[in-house]
């Protein structure tokens, strides 16, 4: 027996015998598909679940009823709903595999098998959805719907019990909408006459319910009521009879959705009565347009209910608000901390003291200016052994690069430095230079030293050495050059 208030439809499918029905179950229909049990009427066709006889697959099958299979229109209707279902393939839409006839003159077509609840069984069982919950479904119908319009096809018949709800492995729930029973397809006007009026009461647009031309904003106005009805549980207009809901429609404005159930947003009930404002224009342009405002409601305000929750457990996202967690955003806030989820990094090490780090530095510079001095040093003698060098030699200017090799060794830490340098001097510089260059050179460089280094022991100073007896210096005339050779008689100069 119909609800009082059910749509027409609705009671006449009450009304209709189920003994003809469950004859059917165990028959091979097309002869391959053996029906299981039966799923639901509606106003052109019983569903059941059937099993492929080769593959074991199960899938749902839509039956014409007999009654109706002599109107030639509404066998055409009834193919229409299958193309038109076909035709879209979104994946909030029900898709159609296979259509035939049985040889008994049965029509038929095959869809997927989806295990789950209408979303009229949804609220009866549920109640109102929470507005989380409400929207994410809500969505997903709108997508169908906006891929449905890309094709062409009008649905005209939006209703909760054209919305089947599945739940999926990871516990998310998935909308799809079914029965394109009484869609406008393009190409099949003839099905549309002008002035009649197809669809339900309850979900009709003002222009749907005047017999006016239809289009993708009539299905604006009926995803409306579904939205109303889903937050509410109630209907937003309704009269006593199917005309006086139709009337409804037409001349009433309904109260906003907070006012019926406190707590739902501001911003859903300009949404909602946006979609049933009585002029097409007033409403969203497109089907498209309204599913990205949901989407931002979501994100915008309830991702931020759900970080102020704590959102990843503690009776936080699902615990208080009662929904399933399917499509609620999440915020960034609600993310546990990214220590968590990767090891501790490694303590670092102790910082480095300043005079630290001077004092591997200090031998590697004293080194390289031991080495520039002795390079120099080299180079000084070769010169001074070269002939005719002597008379430089003797006139005592070597007094300075000694002072140069002992002052860079005297400004390093190390205190053997400056006599290790010292014999480096040529044996024709005065004895008492190096010991004065070395007192200068310590003193001067003593104070660059840094603050943190004691100071160095004073250096003792080996005594100096006598002078090495001068020799005589040969006359200018006995000089005799090493490299000469004498010439030969035989052979007469060639530059003569």
């Amino acid at each position: 027996m119909a609800e009082p208030g059910a749509p027409e439809s609705a009671r006449r499918e009450a009304n209709r015998p189920v003994a003809a029905t469950d004859e059917m179950i165990g028959r091979l229909i097309g002869g391959r598909y053996r029906l299981v049990r039966r799923l639901g009427s509606g106003g052109m066709g019983t569903v059941y679940l059937c099993e492929h006889a080769a593959l074991s697959r199960r899938y749902a099958l839509k039956v014409l009823h007999a009654d109706r299979a002599s109107d030639p229109e509404v066998v055409e209707r009834f193919r229409q709903e299958a193309r038109a279902a076909a035709a879209i393939d979104q994946e909030n839409v029900v898709d159609v595999l296979d259509y035939g006839e049985d040889p008994s003159g049965e029509l038929f077509y095959v869809m997927e098998a989806l295990d789950g609840r209408t979303l009229a069984q949804v609220m009866r069982e549920d109640g109102p959805l929470q507005v989380e919950r409400a929207l994410a479904l809500f969505e997903q119908v709108c997508r169908a719907l906006g891929a449905a319009h890309g094709r062409g096809v009008i649905h005209r018949d939006v209703k909760p019990d054209n919305v089947l709800v599945e739940r999926l492995e990871d516990g998310s729930e998935r909308a799809k909408l079914i029965d394109f029973g009484i869609s406008h397809v393009p190409g099949n006007d003839r099905l549309t006459r002008d002035g009649e009026i197809i669809g339900t009461p309850e979900y009709m647009s003002p222009e749907q319910a005047s017999g006016g031309e239809v289009d993708a904003l009539t299905d604006v106005y009926a995803a409306g009521v579904l939205a109303y009805e889903l937050l509410t549980g109630t209907l937003p207009l309704l009269g006593t009879t199917a005309v006086a809901t139709l009337v409804a429609h037409q001349t009433q404005v309904p109260e906003a959705p907070s006012a019926r159930r406190p707590g739902i947003p501001a911003e859903v009930d300009r949404l909602v009565l946006r979609m049933l404002a009585k002029k097409p224009a007033d409403r969203f342009p497109s089907m498209r347009a309204l599913a990205a405002e949901v989407m931002r409601l979501r994100v915008t305000s309830f991702s931020q209910a759900g970080g102020r929750d704590g959102g990843w457990g503690g009776g936080g996202w699902d615990d208080e608000r009662g929904g399933t967690g399917s499509g609620g955003t999440i915020s960034l806030s609600a993310l546990p901390p990214v220590g968590q989820a990767f090891a501790p990094m490694p303590a670092p090490s102790s910082p480095t003291l300043p005079h630290q780090r001077l004092r591997p530095v200090l031998p590697r510079v004293a080194l390289a200016g031991v080495a520039v001095v002795l390079i120099l040093a080299a180079v000084i003698a070769v010169t001074l052994l070269r002939p005719g060098a002597e008379g430089k030699a003797s006139a005592g200017p070597a007094v300075a690069p000694a002072a140069t090799l002992t002052s860079p060794l005297t400004a390093t830490p190390t205190p053997t430095a400056t006599p290790t340098a010292t014999p480096t001097a040529p044996p024709t510089a005065t004895p008492t230079a190096t010991p004065t260059a070395t007192t200068s050179a310590t003193t001067s460089a003593a104070p660059s030293l840094p603050a943190t280094e004691p100071p160095a022991p004073p250096v003792a100073r080996p005594a100096p050495r006598a002078a090495p007896p001068a020799e005589p210096r040969p006359a200018a005339g006995d000089v005799k050059d090493p490299y000469a050779t004498p010439a030969d008689p035989l052979k007469p100069d060639p530059f003569r």
